[in-house]
């Protein structure tokens, strides 16, 4: 009887203990210039979607689900006077909060129509589109990936999803449109991420960005090799050329002219109204 209470009482004290040892890390952790350093994955999380409530002392945000079949999720955050913020956050407005996982606590909260950088849509016509895909509704946003398309109705959307991790996603705005990647080197480590066009790159690797105009993002590896390139076409549709690869599955290449999926080709591919277009195991 004894040891049973014993043994009660020691779970939730191990429990505690785990919690503030990992708080105790947690302040010397930046959790706002990604990559992350390993020492801090456990502490710093970053949450993206549109603000569903905002007081003086919290934000509540609603992320898209992370697979074709699940429900948005709602995640709230503390708000504490030196929490920073590039605007006044506001119902309804999409954001992007970077927060202490240990106890949800928002060290910056990013309004991404009100990011400096977003891409602008030029005024470019359409590429031939599939001739599977039907007559699309006239606000849908098209994604253009070599001859395939992808579209939908929602302005955040997952455009390219591998073994469960996002490695490519777009978010428009009445500003512009937001992009952002994750890039993965040989050995699994992310080199180079992208968030709301903020770029950051492991200090230990050669990658670099480019901006030729207001309406192109190119990410170059260490090799000088385009790994992602986005074009904001026009304000419905957006061209996605790139290498993209995650550590145990196969790379996807999207070229000009086809998706390069291992050793299979797609072309003329129909992705519609999903909130992730394109997804390989």
């Amino acid at each position: 009887m004894n040891k049973r209470r014993i043994h009660i009482l020691l779970v939730p004290f191990l429990l505690l203990a785990a919690a503030t040892s990992t708080a105790q890390k947690c302040p010397e952790c930046d959790c706002y210039h990604f990559p992350i350093p390993e020492k801090c994955e456990q502490c710093c999380g970053v949450a993206t979607g549109k603000i569903s409530s905002v007081t003086n002392s919290s934000v509540e945000i609603t992320e898209k689900g992370s697979t074709a079949d699940t429900l948005a999720v709602k995640k709230t955050f503390a708000l504490k006077p030196d929490t920073k913020k590039n605007g006044v956050p506001r119902l309804g407005a999409p954001a992007t909060v970077y927060y202490r996982k240990h106890d949800k606590v928002a060290t910056e909260v990013d309004i991404v129509d009100a990011i400096e950088g977003l891409l602008q849509p030029a005024n470019e016509p359409d590429p031939p589109g599939p001739r599977a895909c039907p007559s699309l509704p006239a606000q849908a946003l098209k994604v253009h990936l070599g001859s395939s398309l992808g579209w939908t109705n929602s302005d955040d959307v997952t455009v390219l999803r591998i073994k469960d991790t996002e490695v490519l996603g777009l978010r428009r705005t009445s500003n512009g449109m937001a992009v952002r990647a994750k890039v993965f080197s040989e050995d699994g480590k992310v080199v180079a991420q992208i968030i709301d066009n903020r770029f950051y790159v492991n200090p230990n690797n050669s990658f670099r960005i480019d901006r030729p105009d207001s309406h192109t993002l190119v990410v170059y590896d260490r090799h000088q090799r385009q790994v992602l390139n986005v074009r904001y076409l026009n304000p419905y549709s957006v061209s996605v050329l790139g290498i993209f690869q995650v550590p145990g599955a196969i790379p996807v290449v999207i070229t000009q002219n086809a998706m390069f999926i291992g050793r299979s080709v797609l072309e003329q591919g129909c992705a519609g109204n999903s909130h992730i277009l394109w997804s390989v195991d």
